[in-house]
């Protein structure tokens, strides 16, 4: 569209025009990304009765920081703390590993797990069930540093990975590349499992669908450092 501004010829800024014109149309569309995000995305995996595991690992990733309150909040991916409270309450996990570090490279002091754990505790959650790893800034770092800790500690798997589900897919390969044997539990669907099936309404123009290209995109970046990092 800028282009089009300087273009002088005709035909030509027609053309860029029209160019513009399409792609704000593609990525404003709902059913294009949302049909995307749900062939990617985990399916629910719901537990099985009489399912029991000696842990469940929480993902960062479901906090933010606010740097004039100096303090955190939940985000959008908060299902990720609610799905790991239910869990360890159902008793289908023993303890709670909580993994998440200062992924915003600043100097406060923040660190996502120490949030999470306070929040547990708060929950009814007992501070002996509870194990925290509080210096990963990425998924690959979750997978490195938990598995010092399951090693160290000596807690068998297999364990359940909780975690956003359209981030499950990267999650899941970067653990079992650890040597690690994860159930996967995934939750925090920003759209619904099932794909959509095209209606009137998905030919609206929507700034959400932006939005959700920016987490579909992210995530496939992701995946490339991963496929690097073999």
């Amino acid at each position: 569209m800028i282009g089009a501004w300087f273009i002088k010829k005709p035909a030509r800024k027609r053309k860029a025009n029209v160019l513009s014109l399409i792609m704000i149309l593609f990525f404003t569309n709902n059913w294009v990304i949302e049909n995307l995000i749900a062939d990617y995305q985990y399916k629910p995996r719901p537990m099985k009765q009489g399912e029991k595991y000696n842990a469940g690992i929480l993902l960062g990733g479901l906090t933010s920081y606010d740097k004039n309150l100096k303090e955190g909040f939940f985000n959008p991916a908060s299902d990720r703390f609610i799905q790991t409270l239910k869990l360890y309450k159902q008793g289908y996990i023993r303890k709670i590993i909580v993994t998440g570090g200062n992924a915003l490279f600043t100097s406060d002091d923040f660190r996502e797990a120490d949030f999470l754990v306070k929040n547990l505790i708060e929950s009814g959650v007992p501070a002996d069930d509870i194990l925290s790893e509080r210096e990963a800034k990425n998924t690959i770092e979750n997978g490195r540093f938990t598995h010092r800790i399951t090693d160290s500690l000596q807690i068998r798997d297999p364990y359940v990975l909780i975690t956003s589900a359209f981030h499950m897919p990267r999650a899941v390969k970067i653990f079992k590349k650890e040597g690690m044997e994860v159930r996967p539990f995934p939750c925090a669907y920003i759209v619904p499992p099932s794909r959509k099936k095209i209606t009137w309404l998905f030919l609206i123009p929507t700034m959400d669908a932006l939005n959700k290209w920016n987490i579909y995109l992210k995530e496939q970046v992701g995946n490339i450092v991963v496929r690097l990092n073999e």
